[in-house]
């Protein structure tokens, strides 16, 4: 894995938590755990798409 992919699979995992941070704030309904949630998939999906390009 290059840094590269590490710096796209970090940037992936920020802009997702993000995004439901904005979401969420609209309606006034923070819950950390969404959030959490939201960057792990985010991460897990990003680490498959780095695996299989690798291969």
């Amino acid at each position: 894995m290059e840094a590269k992919d590490v710096g796209f699979g970090f940037l992936a995992v920020f802009s997702s938590v993000m995004l439901v941070y904005e979401w969420l704030s609209i309606y006034d309904r923070m819950d950390l755990g969404v959030m959490f949630f939201a960057g792990l998939l985010t991460f897990s999906i990003s680490m498959l798409l780095i695996k299989n390009k690798n291969e």
